[in-house]
């Protein structure tokens, strides 16, 4: 069985042939290289990745993931960004596709918060572009934005909808700490809006990512603190609906790609090998490279 990790973050420094968006995260000196990636995938017995795209939504910010997946086709795929702001975000989706093969698109701003229907929000004709194209879309989004995640889930069920981390949705805002990761240290576990991501399981569209612990766990390794929370989404979702994750590179320094590979023996040590399979990997096999499979 394949093991795939699908949620890392690869990019190269900042140059021309490799240009992207930069940030506290990914300053332009910064480097997360698929070479270094490959390296911890072979230590720890991972056969393949999601790479997702952080380098922002124009086609020539994806040149790197697209390098990445054209290079090593057997381990990597990849997901995009696209402006939600954009005056035909679908056409840009279609453009990203046929430039990229991408399979997927991450998506944190869905719109008006306050909508009731989801036609209203920004985010509806993308969904409606990906249920054309069979693309995946990522959330990770913030609480505020929990009932539009809800509509839209509903109103496109074959449209395949994976919560990060956890799907937590912060409510918070992050710092980068002193290992250069992304951290929510005044984030409540679980978040209020927790009851609601569980009860999203009656949409059968929606899978988790198990991923994200040390962004918001209060503890060290092995993040005891978010243990009731990955039980309840074992309870509600169950492993055909579980996706491990390490969200490398962020980890790499603390506490280790091996520590994360690890770390679902000790969230859900009861767990059949049959179960453990699924969350490490064929569940996500379900959605992810398809043509290549």
């Amino acid at each position: 069985m394949d093991k795939v990790d699908v949620h890392v973050h690869v990019f190269a420094k900042l140059s021309d042939e490799y240009p992207r968006e930069v940030s506290g995260l990914a300053p332009p000196d910064k480097e997360a290289p698929a070479e270094q990636l490959l390296r911890e995938m072979d230590a720890a017995g991972i056969d393949k990745t999601v790479l997702i795209d952080m380098g922002g939504t124009r086609i020539d910010e994806h040149r790197y993931v697209t390098h990445c997946v054209q290079k090593w086709p057997d381990r990597f795929t990849a997901t995009g960004l696209v402006d939600g702001n954009d005056p035909n975000p679908s056409a840009r989706l279609k453009e990203l596709v046929d430039a990229t093969g991408i399979e997927g698109i991450r998506i944190g701003d869905l719109g008006d918060s306050n909508a009731t229907r989801p036609e209203d929000l920004k985010v509806f004709p993308l969904f409606q572009c990906a249920d054309e194209l069979g693309i995946n879309i990522n959330i990770y989004t913030g609480s505020t934005n929990i009932g539009g995640v809800e509509m839209l889930a509903g109103a496109f069920p074959n449209v395949n909808i994976s919560l990060d981390h956890l799907g937590i949705m912060p409510s918070t805002p992050s710092i980068v700490d002193r290992w250069g990761r992304p951290r929510f240290d005044d984030e409540p576990l679980p978040p209020a809006t927790y009851p609601r991501v569980i009860d999203m399981a009656r949409f059968p569209n929606v899978y988790i990512k198990v991923s994200g612990e040390y962004a918001f766990s209060k503890q060290p390794w092995p993040y005891a603190d978010i243990k009731p929370m990955v039980e309840q989404v074992y309870q509600a979702y169950g492993p055909e609906r579980m996706m491990w994750c390490t969200d490398s590179p962020w980890i790499l320094e603390e506490p280790g790609y091996q520590k994360l590979v690890d770390l679902i023996d000790f969230h859900l040590p009861s767990l059949s090998k049959k179960e453990k399979d699924k969350i490490m990997g064929s569940t996500a096999l379900k959605i992810w490279f398809k043509n290549r499979n």
